[in-house]
């Protein structure tokens, strides 16, 4: 995604914090950073690529969210802190790339709930792109295999066990297409606690036409006066 459409899309919406995945990068610079936020009001954390494959980078406005600690793991990043604004929520943001492996899928969920078990952020938000689906009409166009249906449960039980939900999409019904057109998937996701999910929305949006990508953007708004 173009730096131009997503620093104009972090000013339209008044972004308080971001998650990139596949960056292709293997480093960012405050400079760079800045110049995607749009002024100096910004911290980040950063997962590198590895030979110029994936990379996951985590912004956020500094007077609105105040890290304490982080953790990178193998394409993801547990980024720990307060929450400014409202209630001054102690909260953790996962932002997540997951690999096409089922087996490296499986060694990051169980990461990700071992982390989650042993935090006293009471509210967590995964974010990102999990590379799968929940259920089949989630992806067209692609010929099922042997593990797809083993992925589906294996992740619908990733998501149980951390007792987050999947927030409902608003818009698109998928977040990824091929450049054909013909294979879809809605492999981008935004899971926080309960509570909360029962008060947001995620709104899903293509963005093919606007940044040139097969990628979709996933945005979510919350109250900031929510608890969990």
């Amino acid at each position: 995604m173009k730096r131009k459409y997503l620093s104009n899309l972090i000013s339209k919406e008044g972004a308080d914090m971001v998650c990139l995945q596949e960056t292709k990068c293997s480093e960012v610079s405050r400079e760079k950073v800045c110049l995607i936020w749009g002024n100096n009001n910004v911290d980040w954390v950063e997962n590198k690529a590895v030979n110029s494959a994936g990379g996951v980078l985590t912004i956020w406005n500094n007077t609105t969210f105040q890290m304490i600690s982080f953790v990178n793991g193998r394409n993801y990043s547990i980024i720990e802190g307060l929450w400014k604004v409202g209630n001054g929520l102690h909260v953790s943001f996962v932002n997540v790339y997951c690999s096409s492996s089922l087996r490296e899928k499986k060694v990051m969920w169980g990461e990700i709930n071992g982390f989650r078990s042993n935090q006293l952020s009471k509210a967590w938000c995964v974010i990102g792109d999990f590379n799968s689906v929940r259920r089949q009409k989630e992806r067209t166009g692609m010929i099922s295999v042997t593990d797809y249906y083993r992925e589906i449960k294996g992740f619908n039980e990733f998501i149980e066990k951390s007792e987050l939900v999947d927030i409902p999409l608003v818009g698109w019904k998928f977040t990824w297409y091929k450049p054909n057109g013909l294979v879809k998937s809605r492999i981008d996701r935004v899971l926080v606690p309960s509570r909360i999910g029962a008060l947001t929305k995620s709104r899903s949006k293509s963005t093919a036409e606007e940044s040139k990508s097969t990628q979709g953007v996933a945005q979510v708004r919350a109250s900031p006066d929510q608890t969990v």
